[in-house]
């Protein structure tokens, strides 16, 4: 083994394709979407526990912060399903070429940012 190859572990200066970033993506989705279980189990509990409780959730609903979570877990919802969408499309045998792999990336990157703004505008 050549001990004298070059090594670049900075993973800020690798230039990752875009299949790379949707693979990434869309496993980091799936960890938030995860996380996103608690505060949602958490919220509906609050809710259904007595009037009160619901009127708090309701308000803390109303609250920038608790907006900025709910539209964080709804990107994350949006482009796991995307995302998902897309590899179903390839377990079935298409879009697995390399340009068209690269293509559908793009879209579901493109379409995801498009969801996520609507979101956005939705929830404020």
């Amino acid at each position: 083994m050549n001990k004298n190859r070059p090594v670049n572990l900075g993973l800020s200066t690798i230039k990752f394709p875009p299949a790379a970033l949707a693979s990434i993506l869309h496993r980091v989705s799936g960890v938030m979407m995860f996380f996103a279980i608690g505060i949602l189990i958490w919220a509906l509990s609050v809710s259904l526990s007595s009037a009160e409780g619901f009127a708090s959730v309701k308000e803390c609903l109303n609250g920038a912060f608790f907006k900025f979570i709910m539209w964080g877990i709804l990107t994350a919802l949006a482009y796991h399903f995307v995302g998902g969408i897309r590899h179903l499309i390839m377990d079935l045998g298409h879009l697995e070429e390399k340009g068209s792999g690269q293509t559908s990336a793009k879209f579901v990157i493109a379409l995801w940012l498009i969801i996520s703004v609507l979101a956005g505008v939705w929830l404020w």
